[in-house]
């Protein structure tokens, strides 16, 4: 894959853009190699019409990916989302920018983008800055069937427990995942429904089922 801009969110964020044109379901993601050759998984997203990745540089795989203008990577993997309705809030970290985009685009649903710190960047959504701002957002957010929740595990717990009586919460899980493809079985969940590998049947979930 072709990088075609790399801009700087803030401070450890980016977002990639890419030449290629790739079909692609909303959540699903694609497996991008690094200098060790282990892949790491990306949401495909979109950010002005072009192809397009989020990613927090936290390591030197991560670190590597931003740095490079010709990435090898597979996909699109996974099971793309797919919303009850388009009465729906979609509540993603600042990372998780493009996939916001294209879930917008497709469902027409509410958008919140939450960030620890204030972000330099203009975001076509609502922001919700720092802790106490995301907690009073969520506990008032209401009238929605459904809630799309994409970021890190402590994240996600606090908006299911404070979002599962309002309504179907779904949860986009963070296991490690080494192939991608459901061959590895690095990625294994238990659910109340079985076991279920968020490459192949992920890496969106309903909450309940966790």
């Amino acid at each position: 894959m072709t990088r075609k801009n790399l801009l700087k969110i803030d401070t450890d964020n980016y977002l990639i853009t890419f030449n290629e044109k790739i079909d692609f379901e909303p959540t699903q993601f694609i497996m991008i190699e690094t200098q060790s050759t282990v892949r790491k998984p990306f949401a495909l997203g979109r950010w002005q019409e072009d192809l397009a990745i989020g990613i927090q540089v936290i390591g030197e795989g991560t670190a590597y990916i931003v740095q490079q203008r010709e990435l090898k990577a597979h996909g699109p993997l996974g099971k793309g989302f797919v919303a009850p309705s388009s009465n729906g809030a979609m509540i993603a970290t600042v990372a998780c920018l493009p996939m916001a985009v294209s879930v917008n685009k497709r469902y027409s649903c509410d958008v919140f983008i939450a960030s620890s710190r204030k972000i330099d960047f203009e975001v076509p959504f609502e922001t919700i800055i720092g802790d106490e701002d995301f907690v009073e957002t969520l506990k008032k957010m209401k009238g929605y069937d459904w809630y799309l929740i994409v970021g890190s595990d402590q994240m996600e717990r606090i908006a299911y427990k404070l979002l599962h009586e309002k309504g179907q919460v779904y949860l986009s899980l963070n296991e490690y995942m080494a192939c991608g493809i459901g061959a590895c079985r690095g990625c294994a969940v238990k659910t109340k429904e079985g076991v279920k590998h968020l490459c192949t049947d992920g890496p969106v979930l309903r909450g309940d089922l966790l």
